[in-house]
């Protein structure tokens, strides 16, 4: 069994992964070279922060369906089903990042927030956790377990400094800002803590599997994502956020690996088991 394991781990597919890992890499330092040149340029910059993560939200999106039309659509296979909702979560998602867009570079809006993109990215979720849930059904056994007790109990504590570190300003900042800015701003990391509550037992109780290796990086994306909510609604009550900012990075980043996990799902073509 451990010979078998050396020869998987050494074939043509885990190369594969290697060289994206190397591209995935390379892309995510690039945009922050990118945005680290764009600095001396305003007007290059705002358009590179407000055109960039469309794009980038497409790739995530198209890598996504890819998977689920490779998998295939079945409404009595879990899996299937949790590739629809990612595919779904990433649709809003696409759709929220296009609106912004808009409204900055077509209708001149800066930072467009709260807008009718909030509406898509919030309603992304969704989608998302029905497909994490999917994903951690069957092992809804385990959380009891005391190693998945650590790692839910190290989830807990990362929402408690999410609360230490966002609601003391959000509450400070309430006399200059609109109540609906304050609560849709805490939305967003609140809602990834979610997610992440769910998704982060699965990647510590299973380290094999078609799927475990790609939900790994969706987790990871999902982690970047909440690093970038935190950050940015820390920028916005303070008053101190741009666009073009360095912390947009983690959502960028977040796209990309979000992008790779989904095209590592569709490399693996169309297994149907979550251990398999």
């Amino acid at each position: 069994m451990k010979r078998l394991t050396r020869l998987e781990s050494s074939g043509p597919g885990t190369r594969a992964v290697d060289k994206g890992i190397v591209v995935l890499l390379i892309s995510a330092a690039a945009v922050g070279v990118l945005y680290f040149l764009a600095q001396a340029d305003e007007s290059f910059l705002y358009l590179l922060s407000n055109g960039l993560p469309p794009l980038l939200a497409f790739a995530a999106f198209i890598a996504a369906t890819a998977g689920l039309l490779r998998s295939g659509v079945s409404v009595k296979n879990r899996l299937s089903i949790a590739w629809v909702g990612y595919a779904f979560g990433m649709l809003l998602w696409l759709l929220g990042e296009s609106t912004w867009a808009v409204y900055s570079l077509w209708y001149s809006v800066p930072i467009p927030y709260p807008s009718p993109a909030d509406v898509f990215w919030l309603a992304g979720y969704v989608p998302l956790m029905c497909a994490t849930v999917m994903m951690g059904w069957p092992f809804r056994d385990f959380f009891s377990s005391r190693r998945m007790l650590t790692v839910i109990l190290a989830v807990f504590v990362l929402a408690g400094v999410l609360l230490v570190a966002l609601i003391p300003p959000a509450y400070t900042s309430a006399m200059g800002q609109d109540l609906a800015t304050i609560v849709v701003g805490l939305s967003y990391p609140m809602l990834d803590v979610v997610l992440l509550f769910v998704s982060l037992p699965i990647v510590f109780l299973f380290g094999r599997g078609t799927f475990w290796r790609p939900f790994l990086f969706v987790t990871v994306g999902l982690i970047l994502t909440f690093v970038g909510d935190v950050l940015f609604n820390w920028a916005t009550l303070s008053g101190v956020y741009y666009d073009g900012s360095y912390l947009e990075l983690f959502f960028h980043w977040s796209y990309l690996t979000l992008a790779y996990g989904f095209y590592l799902r569709f490399r693996r073509g169309t297994g149907t088991n979550i251990l398999g």
